[in-house]
């Protein structure tokens, strides 16, 4: 079953929507390039903080302490023991050796689902149609049918117990320590699948003692599994496994913790398995390179659309006549390209300049050149007014 919703706008309400989107583009543009600004000089502080450690990192035997290396950067390879076994406390369930365990809760509800379609007007208004479905199906977010544009005859149930992940207080790594919390960053996760047995133990720690049963590996509560109805419930868990883990950090007691380098940055990798501190480094350059363009690209996403918000007033104006402001959108969406592009290499040169002079260098010269291209060559073809 679905209902449909319709919202009309019209033109001069939508140019005043147009003007406080263009505020808004306005504050992503300052966000963008802050953000752009400082990502080079966080990739260039990793970069040299790297080179650092690996300058002056040291390899030892995880089996004991070295008091002479107190305080040092180490690196150390060792097989993870964790202190106690990984336990759900709310259902008893254990994983030994694990050094943590995730518990995933989903119920059947009633999903509400919204899709939006805008069309123009002649004249510049704009009408917004909604339409609302409905389905019943399993979640692991509790979904407030109550809330919803038409509600159901049969309401949501309470979401009884939530999903949650804990930990091992610690696992030794040799003579070493680390928190299981840190170490789970890069463990592997795998399915711990319930047995009969756990079904029952773990039904009467909830307080639904003959409730629960093992279904295909989950903790299951309801009457058919083949057919469920609303309120059902069923619980799965995972085990974090890292039965080998390599570490960089400073020496500190039996501890290792971050090191400080000398532009005051936080040092410490993990790792899963045995690896060596040279490919550790390597690592951890790859990761910064990767970050940095990821943070690089986005940047430039948000520097598209905030000029996109900006421009937009002139595609609204235009949709008097909705082909008009279709084809000023397309313009303006080009040039708000142009410029995000433009606009972002300049700001990444800045941000690169004093530790990559000739590499600011290239990249000035060629975002200059593609906004100098486009406004000299490409806008007369462009331009929806000339054609």
């Amino acid at each position: 079953m679905a209902i449909v919703e319709r919202t009309s706008t019209s033109w001069f309400s939508r140019i005043g929507g147009a003007l406080t989107g263009a505020i808004f583009g306005l504050a992503l543009l300052i966000g963008a390039i802050v953000g752009l600004f400082w990502n080079e000089g966080r990739s260039v502080a990793t970069y040299q903080s790297l080179q650092e450690g690996l300058a002056a990192v040291v390899s030892t035997d995880a089996a004991k302490v070295d008091p002479t290396l107190e305080g040092k950067l180490i690196h150390i390879q060792s097989k993870v023991m964790p202190n106690a076994d990984a336990a759900d406390p709310e259902t008893g369930i254990t994983a030994p050796g694990a050094v943590g365990m995730v518990r995933h809760v989903e119920m059947y509800q009633w999903v509400e689902t919204e899709s939006t379609k805008t069309e123009k007007k002649l004249g510049g208004g704009e009408e917004e149609v909604k339409t609302y479905s409905y389905k019943k199906e399993w979640s692991d977010v509790a979904v407030a049918s109550s809330q919803f544009k038409q509600p159901q005859e049969e309401v949501n149930r309470e979401f009884w117990l939530p999903s949650s992940t804990t930990y091992v207080d610690a696992a030794m790594l040799g003579a070493f320590n680390l928190s299981g919390q840190r170490l789970a960053g890069v463990a592997t996760s795998k399915p711990h699948p319930i047995s009969a047995d756990e079904a029952n133990a773990a039904s009467e720690s909830l307080g639904y003692p003959g409730e629960g049963r093992a279904v295909s590996g989950a903790l299951y509560f309801g009457e058919n599994e083949s057919a469920p109805a609303i309120g059902d419930t069923k619980i799965t868990f995972e085990e974090m496994v890292l039965p080998e883990a390599s570490v960089v950090g400073m020496q500190n007691g039996k501890s290792i913790t971050e090191y400080t380098t000398k532009n005051q940055n936080s040092l410490f990798l993990l790792a899963a398995g045995a690896q060596s501190a040279k490919q550790m480094f390597a690592n951890g350059q790859s990761d910064n390179a990767t970050l940095t363009w990821v943070i690089r690209a986005g940047g430039i996403v948000a520097l598209f659309f905030g000029f996109f918000l900006i421009f937009n007033i002139l595609s609204v104006l235009g949709d008097v006549i909705p082909i008009v402001g279709s084809m000023i959108g397309f313009a303006t969406g080009l040039v708000s390209f142009v410029l995000a592009i433009g606009v972002g290499g300049i700001v990444i040169a800045i941000g690169w300049f004093f530790v990559r002079p000739l590499l600011s260098a290239g990249l000035l010269i060629g975002a200059g050149t593609i906004v100098f291209a486009y406004f000299k060559y490409g806008r007369k073809k462009t331009d929806p007014l000339t054609g």
